[in-house]
This record gives structure tokens, C-alpha cells and sequence, in this order.
């Protein structure tokens, strides 16, 4: 009797459990199940970390593009007495640009010397220099200034790419630069327009995230820009 009670519990346990079959298969839809999920997280993080990046690049750019527009259209030939003005526009180049600007910051009203530059690395930066006179007609602008960064990881386009800096004549032509991608000094004064492309791209995210800005700004203040006041 013992002995039958023994065999019926060991057929009992026999039935207990997995088998190696069901315990494979078990397996292999936990692997599924958890590549699916794991698939899913990755594809959401990547895609919030793209729009987290598009979305920055997009404030950076815009907030560059509105401080560059702001200096440049208001851009005015400097006076001089008894002489023709000096032309608003010192140096014109593909990736920087200096120039006198009538726009004014702290309690002195009085033009700056700016100058806006990227450098090879893809930093663009500013920088003010105040004007002083001794005739309240003609300003000169010395000393070391201020430099600020505007913004950072800007493309910086190849020579056969479009420039930061393309400048044009009243007629809205482009004006050629030199061999050394400058607006030649003769031709310096005939600018009326600037044109500004800014493009800003960051490895916050390994997706293409670059954004492209391009805006071109008149220059009220040359109406007739040819260098001088007539």
C-alpha cells in the first residue's frame, strides 16, 4: 500500500513544472517581448533627444539671427568735417564683418564699432567697441572693447558654399569678393543690403538636427550707399 502511495506521488511530481520544450519557448517570448520593449524606448529617447536638439538649435539660431540683424540694419556711414564720411563698413568678409552701427547700449548714446565673427570652429562672437569725440562729428573707436559669444556649433560653410556674410549693391547684386573672400576697399562703400545664412547643427543627438536661417537686411540708414554724405 506504502509502496503504491510512493509510485503515485513520484507520477504526481512528474507532471509538476515545465518542460524543456515549454521552458525554450517561454524563454524565447521573454527575449521578444523585451527586444519590442526595449526597441521602443530607445526609438522614444531618440526621438526626444532630436527634438530637445532641433528645438535648441532653433532658440540659438533665432536669438543669434535677431542680435546680428539688430547691429547691422542699423549701420551708418561715419561723418567726417571737411572731408567725405568714412563708409559704415570697415571690412566685409565671408565669415566676419566690421562695421559702425548707430545702435547704442548703456547710458551714452553713441555709435560702436562692431564686429561679428565666426571662427573656425563654428563660434560666433561679438564685439563692441564704444565711439569717442572730441567734435561730436567724427568718432573713432580704440581700446580692447567687449566680446561676447552669440552662439556656438555653427557650420562653417567651404569655399564653395554659401558665406555667413554675402553683400549686395542696391540693384541687390552680389558684390564679388577678392582672393581672400573680402569685399575689395573700393567697392566697400556700394554695399546696401548684407545677407546673413546661419546654420547650427549640435551632437546633443546623432540624427541630422541642423537649422537654417537666412535673412537679408537692409540698410536704412544708406540709402545711397556710395562712402560719402552726397
Amino acid at each position: 500500500m506504502i509502496q503504491r502511495i510512493r509510485s503515485a506521488v513520484r507520477g504526481e511530481r512528474r507532471e509538476d513544472g515545465l518542460t524543456l520544450i515549454e521552458l525554450l519557448v517561454a524563454m524565447g517570448l521573454f527575449a521578444v517581448l523585451l527586444a519590442i520593449v526595449g526597441g521602443t524606448f530607445y526609438s522614444i529617447t531618440r526621438a526626444t533627444t532630436f527634438a530637445a536638439a532641433r528645438d535648441q538649435n532653433s532658440r540659438n539660431t533665432s536669438n543669434a539671427m535677431n542680435e546680428i540683424v539688430r547691429k547691422v540694419r542699423a549701420a551708418a556711414d561715419n561723418p567726417r568735417a571737411g572731408a567725405s564720411d568714412s563708409p559704415a563698413f570697415i571690412s566685409a568678409g565671408r565669415s566676419s564683418v566690421q562695421f559702425t552701427t548707430l545702435v547704442a547700449t548703456g547710458r551714452d548714446a553713441v555709435p560702436q564699432q562692431v564686429t561679428f565673427s565666426v571662427s573656425a570652429d563654428g563660434v560666433l562672437t561679438e564685439k563692441v567697441v564704444a565711439g569717442t569725440t572730441t567734435d561730436n562729428a567724427y568718432y573713432t573707436f580704440s581700446g580692447a572693447g567687449s566680446t561676447s559669444t552669440i552662439a556656438s556649433s555653427i557650420e562653417v560653410p567651404d569655399a564653395s558654399g554659401t558665406p555667413v556674410f554675402q553683400y549686395l549693391d542696391v540693384s541687390s547684386n552680389v558684390l564679388p569678393p577678392n582672393a581672400a573672400g573680402a569685399i575689395p576697399a573700393d567697392q566697400i562703400g556700394q554695399i546696401a543690403f548684407v545677407q546673413v545664412t546661419l546654420r547650427l547643427s549640435s551632437t546633443a543627438s546623432t540624427l541630422k538636427n541642423g537649422i537654417t536661417l537666412q535673412n537679408t537686411i537692409g540698410l536704412p540708414n544708406l540709402l545711397e550707399p556710395t562712402g560719402d554724405s552726397t
